[in-house]
């Protein structure tokens, strides 16, 4: 026989096989056990987390010859439909049968009874890449197929499904598999094949395979190639160019003490001998990040890659790991637009490894005296309404604030549009909104990912009167906030994922901070109308215009 890969050769065959989705299989399970099966499924999440198994196993539940909810792997059905070549369950690949005619070759099909089981089942991969003409020609069958029909559609893209679709299915979202359940699966595999491990190797590629069951099993198959009797760390360094931890901790300590030369001659010689520059520059910021989150917290149980002991051993201050971290996050955006990986991680080095002093962005303070009242509060005013950009001048920083121009207007707004938002925010709301506002990263890869960045990136504060308040410590995406033009975009993002449109307003923590202080130091309360300008959101007509003034609004 044909090698089969490891991927393929361990595919969960029963529910009871599968890791990390428990509580879909429990939902599936207990739906087909109460009769309630839904015409139309969809099973979403990123790649090689088991939308496609799951679909086939469903298949069997439903199929299977010894009775609804069964997986005897033995009856004529099971067997077929964990070979593909089951009738009645048909697979079609979306990417190569996108157009109107394969979707209305599909729906002539869909009325003809199963050939040998209860249910015919369509699994429809990669759905996202139907054209929106072959969607809404699917419309009407998705919505009353016949009681024998069950549609399983499977994608890595629900944004770009249209509502009309998404309305007719039940939705799964399948989330990454633990570092702990890919471990377990490949130790499973291991033990089955009787090859040998270390525990480490496998940590390290259940980390490579970002929560990926098929990632981590096609890495691993790699590795049984290219290891002789057992997989250790070091297989697993030199054949995907990583560093040993040892060595990422010597170039960390090398940047603590502002070695550049020491740090520049290290990563050259191991960019020679075959280094992954991306993976590096990552492991960098997950170190960098483990640091900080052991100096604000001392809890060893939130660490990712590090041990306390690592962490006592590179005693940096929170204040400069936070402007490192700042530095390493900047610099990974930009290897796409770079032509030299390794050129890029070593101007990255030379900005951690800067002695120059900095200072982080901040609104000027204006003086109390001798200045009159009046025009203290119109240059606080006029402070507080601008964001700010940083400006190189020799060693350190300085802030500017940006012009506004014609073309690129601007939000305006004062201290006291903040605290008058304060006033009125409404907490349940902030709490409901903030239990949603991990599914911006779903849109990082969309037309407006760019703003879907800066949502993400960004600390929701507060809600009141349709108002989104943020705060952000990125001086871009700050800049992208202030910009009336982009409130569509995130108008059209918060509607998407927040379920209702909202305008933004983002501003620094030291603007927030500011504003709290007038706010807690108020005498009375009150309520005013929002005063913000954030754009129009549709031109009025002349009929509405006229009917607005006969109204009184």
């Amino acid at each position: 026989m044909a090698y089969q890969a490891l991927y393929n050769k361990y595919r969960p065959q029963t529910f009871d096989e599968v890791f990390g989705q428990k509580s879909i299989v429990t939902t599936l399970k207990n739906a087909i056990r109460e009769d309630k099966i839904a015409h139309a499924y969809l099973f979403c999440g990123p790649r090689g987390t088991g939308k496609t198994t799951m679909a086939r196993l469903f298949s069997k539940a439903l199929d299977c010859k010894e009775g609804l909810g069964h997986q005897c792997l033995e009856c004529e059905s099971c067997r077929a439909i964990a070979k593909g070549e089951h009738p009645d369950v048909i697979e079609i690949d979306a990417a190569s049968n996108s157009t109107v005619d394969s979707v209305r070759q599909l729906i002539d099909n869909v009325s003809y009874q199963p050939i040998m089981s209860r249910y015919k089942v369509y699994i429809i991969d990669e759905v996202h890449n139907m054209s929106n003409s072959a969607f809404n020609a699917l419309l009407k069958t998705l919505e009353e197929p016949p009681s024998f029909v069950v549609f399983i559609l499977c994608t890595t893209e629900p944004q770009k499904i249209i509502p009309t679709i998404l309305s007719r299915v039940q939705r799964f979202d399948f989330s990454k598999v633990t570092k702990e359940d890919l471990v377990a699966n490949m130790r499973r595999v291991l033990d089955h094949e009787g090859i040998g491990y270390q525990e480490e190797a496998l940590k390290a590629i259940a980390s490579l395979s970002d929560g990926g069951v098929r990632d981590s099993l096609s890495l691993l198959d790699q590795l049984v190639s290219y290891a002789e009797s057992k997989i250790t760390i070091d297989d697993v360094d030199n054949l995907f160019g990583l560093l040993s931890i040892k060595d990422e901790l010597r170039l960390v300590s090398l940047i603590e003490g502002r070695k550049t030369d020491e740090c520049l001659h290290l990563v050259r010689e191991k960019y020679v001998q075959g280094m992954d520059i991306l993976r590096l520059h990552d492991d960098l910021i997950t170190i960098f990040k483990d640091l900080a989150i052991y100096q604000a917290t001392r809890d060893e149980s939130l660490l990712t890659k590090l041990a306390a002991t690592d962490c006592e051993s590179l005693s940096m201050p929170l204040r400069i790991l936070r402007k490192d971290i700042d530095a390493l996050l900047s610099a990974r955006r930009e290897y796409r637009h770079s032509e030299s990986l390794l050129s890029n991680l070593e101007l990255a080095i030379l900005a951690l490894t800067d002695d120059s002093p900095s200072e982080t962005a901040t609104f000027q303070k204006v003086e109390t005296s001798p200045a009159p009242k009046a025009e203290k509060e119109k240059a606080e005013e006029t402070l507080a309404s601008k964001p700010m950009e940083i400006k190189t001048e020799g060693k350190g920083f300085s802030t500017k604030a940006i012009e506004k121009k014609e073309d690129d207007q601007v939000l305006e707004y004062t201290l006291d549009d903040i605290v008058n938002l304060m006033n009125q925010a409404d907490k349940e709301e902030r709490i409901s909104l903030a239990a949603k506002w991990e599914n911006f990263s779903t849109f990082l890869s969309s037309d407006n990912a760019f703003e879907a960045k800066a949502l993400h990136g960004a600390k929701l504060r507060l809600v009141a009167l349709d108002v989104l308040l943020l705060t952000s410590r990125s001086l871009s995406d700050l800049e992208t906030f202030a910009l009336k033009k982009e409130q569509k975009a995130f108008r059209f993002l918060t509607k998407e994922v927040l379920g209702k449109e909202y305008d933004v307003l983002a501003i620094s923590e030291a603007t927030f901070k500011e504003a709290l202080e007038r706010f807690k130091g108020q005498t009375e309360k009150t309520k005013k109308a929002c005063a913000i300008d954030f754009g129009k959101r549709e031109t009025l007509s002349p009929s509405t215009e006229f009917f607005n003034e006969l109204m009184g609004n």
